[in-house]
């Protein structure tokens, strides 16, 4: 079983972090070190990298920054409903 993936961001002065779960395809996001939400991962956030197992540096920068971005698109989101 592959570890979580887990980024962090501070977004307009509050540090949010978002950890994905493969096994659940489920992100868990914190907020100022307090679990906020848990949300469905998007059907297509790894793609092929999930299923090709690959363990190389590029693969796990791809990997953050796809987790990153959807923690951004998720606080871009929230703040907006806010």
């Amino acid at each position: 079983m592959k570890t979580p993936i887990r980024v962090g961001a501070h977004i307009e002065g509050v540090h949010w972090v978002a950890e994905y779960t493969a096994a659940t395809h489920e992100i868990r996001v914190f907020r100022e070190g307090h679990e906020f939400e848990t949300i469905a991962a998007p059907p297509a956030l790894l793609g092929e990298e999930e299923e090709a197992g690959s363990a190389s540096d590029a693969a796990s920068r791809a990997e953050d920054a796809a987790v990153l971005a959807v923690l951004r698109q998720y606080v871009a989101e929230h703040d907006a409903a806010e």
